[in-house]
C-alpha cells in the first residue's frame, strides 16, 4: 500500500502488550496479521463501571483509535461517529500511512482495566457492516485520491483511510483544512432530524484539489435510512439525499463565472429564493423537515463559489447585471413522501412538490454585439387534506363521522426572463417578462359524500421595455445622470426577481 509521510499522529510501533485478568489472551503475543489474539493497552484511562473489553482488528493505534474507544463505551448508533471523520482526515493528513481499524465487544469473560486492545483480525469484520457510513473521496490536482470511511453501528465502530499514491505538503494542508468540514457534514447528517452541512466541503482549495465527494447513510427513526451524496468540483456543485421525509436533488453550475454578481447581490438573490421556497411550504402544506434540510442544500451550494476567474471574451456591465440575479445558474427539485392519511380513501394521498431552476446565457461575438438573457422557473404541485374550516379539526379515520373534510390540490408555476442585447454597442433590447399561474381544486365532502368541487385558477403576465427607462433620451427626454442610473439599475433589478404569488408582480405592461 502506498503511504503519506508520517508526522506521528499515530504510533508506528505496537504497544507493549500488557496482561489483563480472566482475560483468554492473558500471556499472548499478536501482530496485525495474525489470527491469535494478543491485549495491548490503548490508554491510561480510569476504568469505570460502564467499561468493557474491546476485540480490535489490529495492534496498530492512533488518535482515531482512541476516539472509536471512547465512543463505543460512551454513545450508540449514529453518535459513534463523533468527532472521528475529522479527527481521521487529520491524521491521513499529518500521520502518514494508510489506515485500517475497526472496534467491537469483546467475548464475554474478557474484562479491561483500561481501554484495552484486545486484538484478533480473523474475528473482526466491522468494515462494511455498520448501518451508519459516511465516506469522504477528495482527488488532487496531481491525480492522487484519497479515501476516508468511518461507520458505526450496534456492533461496532470501523475507519479506514487510503491513497492510490504519495501527497505533497501542500496536498496534506490542503486535506487537513477540511477535517472541520468533514466532520460537521457527519454531524449533521447524525442529527434528529438530520440536518445539512456541506458549506465547508464546497470551500476546497481548487488550486490544490480537483474534487471532493461525500456519501452517507444513517440510521434514523430507529429502523429507516437517510441517505446523501455530494460532489464538488471547479466547474460543478451537486447533491442529493432521500430519506423519510422525502428526497432532493440540488445542481449548480459554475461553469459561466462571468454571470456572477457581487456577494451583496447574491445574497439578495439567495434570500429572494429560499423566500420562493418559503412561500410555496405553505400553500401546499409541505412537512418541515424536508423544507429545512432543502434549504440548507441550497444556501450551503450557493454560499460561496470562490475566486471569480479573469472574465475572458465579453463581460457584464453594470447594466447588464441588473438583468441578471447574480447566483450561478442551478436546477433544484424536492419531493415529499407521499402520505394517505384518510384511510376511508386512500388513493387520496398527501403530495408535496417543487422545482426551481435558473438559466443564463451569454452570446455575443465581441462586447459591442454581446447579448444576455437569463430565465428564473418555479412549478409546485401538492395535495393536502384540511378541515372544512378553520376551527374544525381534522381526524380521519374509517368512521363517516370523520369524513368531514377538503382535500385540495394545488398547481402553480411562475417565470421571470430578462433580455439585453447591444449592436455595435448601442441599446437594441432590454426587456422583463413574468408570469405566474396558480390553480387551486378543493373536492369538499360532508360525511364521506362529495359536496362540492371548485377550481380557482388565478394567473397575471406582465411584459416591459426598458430601454425607454434607461434612455429616456430616445422619446426626448433628460438622458439619466450618474446618480439616477444607479437608482434605476438597483430599481430594475429588484424586479426581476421570481414570484410566484401574481398579486406580486409590478403592473407594467409595455
Amino acid at each position: 500500500m502506498n503511504t503519506i509521510t508520517s508526522l506521528n499522529r499515530t504510533a508506528a510501533n505496537a504497544p507493549t502488550p500488557a496482561p489483563a485478568a480472566n482475560s483468554p489472551a492473558t500471556g499472548a503475543t499478536g501482530t496485525a496479521g495474525s489470527s491469535a489474539a494478543s491485549l495491548v493497552a490503548l490508554s491510561g484511562d480510569a476504568p469505570t463501571a460502564a467499561s468493557k473489553g474491546m476485540l480490535w482488528e489490529n495492534r496498530f493505534h492512533s488518535s482515531s483509535s482512541y476516539l472509536m474507544a471512547n465512543n463505543f463505551q460512551s454513545y450508540s448508533g449514529s453518535a459513534r461517529l463523533k468527532g472521528l471523520g475529522g479527527e481521521l482526515l487529520k491524521q491521513v493528513a499529518y500521520d502518514g500511512a494508510d489506515f485500517s481499524q475497526s472496534v467491537q465487544a469483546a467475548p464475554d469473560g474478557v474484562k479491561a482495566d483500561t481501554y484495552d486492545m484486545l486484538v484478533s483480525p480473523t474475528a473482526v469484520a466491522q468494515h462494511g457492516l455498520g448501518d451508519n457510513k459516511v465516506a469522504l473521496t477528495i482527488t488532487t490536482r496531481s491525480g492522487v485520491k484519497v479515501e476516508l470511511t468511518v461507520e458505526a453501528g450496534d456492533t461496532g465502530i470501523a475507519v479506514q483511510a487510503k491513497s492510490d499514491g504519495k501527497l505533497n505538503e501542500a496536498e496534506r494542508k490542503a486535506l487537513g483544512k477540511l477535517s472541520d468540514a468533514f466532520q460537521q457534514a457527519i454531524d449533521g447528517m447524525s442529527e434528529d432530524p438530520p440536518r445539512i452541512d456541506l458549506a465547508g466541503l464546497t470551500q476546497f482549495d481548487s488550486f490544490v484539489l480537483s474534487s471532493v465527494d461525500l456519501k452517507g447513510q444513517v440510521k434514523v427513526d430507529g429502523s429507516q435510512m437517510q441517505n446523501l451524496e455530494f460532489h464538488a468540483d471547479a466547474a460543478k456543485r451537486s447533491v442529493s439525499f432521500a430519506g423519510p421525509a422525502g428526497s432532493a436533488k440540488i445542481a449548480v453550475d459554475l461553469s459561466q463565472p462571468a454571470a456572477w454578481g457581487s456577494k451583496e447581490q447574491q445574497a439578495k438573490a439567495l434570500h429572494n429564493y429560499l423566500d420562493q421556497v418559503d412561500q410555496a411550504n405553505t400553500r401546499g402544506q409541505g412537512k418541515g423537515v424536508l423544507q429545512n434540510m432543502f434549504k440548507d442544500a441550497f444556501t450551503d451550494m450557493n454560499s460561496d463559489y470562490g475566486t471569480q476567474p479573469v472574465a475572458r471574451g465579453v463581460t457584464l456591465t453594470d447594466q447588464d447585471r441588473a438583468f441578471t440575479t447574480g447566483l450561478a445558474d442551478f436546477s433544484a427539485s424536492m419531493s415529499q413522501t407521499e402520505v394517505a392519511s384518510n384511510p376511508a380513501r386512500i388513493t387520496e394521498k398527501d403530495t408535496f412538490s417543487y422545482e426551481l431552476s435558473q438559466k443564463t446565457t451569454i452570446s455575443g461575438k465581441s462586447q459591442l454585439d454581446r447579448g444576455i438573457s437569463q430565465q428564473q422557473q418555479s412549478h409546485l404541485k401538492a395535495q393536502y387534506h384540511a378541515p372544512v374550516s378553520a376551527n374544525a379539526t381534522l381526524a380521519l379515520d374509517l368512521n363517516p363521522q370523520s369524513q368531514n373534510y377538503k382535500y385540495i390540490t394545488i398547481d402553480d408555476s411562475a417565470s421571470s426572463s430578462t433580455s439585453i442585447a447591444y449592436d455595435k454597442g448601442v441599446l437594441a433590447k432590454a426587456r422583463l417578462d413574468m408570469d405566474a399561474h396558480q390553480s387551486m381544486r378543493v373536492l369538499t365532502y360532508s360525511l364521506g359524500k362529495l359536496k362540492d368541487d371548485a377550481a380557482t385558477p388565478y394567473g397575471k403576465t406582465m411584459s416591459q421595455d426598458l430601454i425607454p427607462i434607461l434612455e429616456p433620451e430616445r422619446l426626448g427626454q433628460p438622458a439619466l445622470t450618474e446618480s439616477q442610473r444607479a437608482q434605476t439599475l438597483a430599481s430594475i433589478n429588484d424586479k426581476i426577481f421570481l414570484r410566484s404569488n401574481p398579486d406580486a408582480l409590478p403592473n407594467e405592461r409595455t
